[in-house]
């Protein structure tokens, strides 16, 4: 069993839906990408450049919600991914999300992890790898 197992609770009905909330679009659509050709399981995966414009679409019920820290780069008065998870928690405290970042203030990734029972992966060259991992336990593939 791996440890994942242990951080991502599989619902009992799946959507097949994935959320991006990242304002790097070219980031956002390679991961897009990534996760159809890793994740069979992907039905669908939604991008948002902020975080506001997903928590309109959270009754959809992702799988899965993988969320940027800094979300301002293009609309500055965006809330921060750590704002957006303390509401998306609020809402739907079970949720599998994880904070895709290149954030490394150690508050921040403490919160993400401790108080909002989040996993925090480092923006870098592992990153997609991780987060297919991360898909396919979620998924039980």
């Amino acid at each position: 069993m791996s440890f994942l197992t242990n951080l991502f609770k599989t619902k009992t009905q799946s959507t097949g839906i994935v959320f991006i909330v990242e304002d790097n679009k070219t980031y956002a659509e390679t991961l897009k990408t990534f996760l159809y050709a890793e994740v069979p399981a992907v039905k669908e995966v939604k991008v948002f450049p902020v975080g506001e414009t997903c928590l309109l679409e959270i009754h959809r019920n992702p799988d899965l919600i993988i969320m940027d820290y800094f979300l301002d780069s293009k609309y500055y008065d965006a809330e921060t991914g750590l704002e957006i998870i303390r509401q998306i928690r609020a809402e739907k405290p079970e949720l599998n999300i994880v904070l895709l970042s290149s954030q490394q203030e150690i508050d921040v990734v403490l919160q993400a992890t401790k108080e909002y029972k989040c996993t925090y992966l480092k923006k870098d060259r592992e990153a997609f790898d991780k987060v297919s991992e991360i898909t396919r336990e979620i998924y039980q593939e």
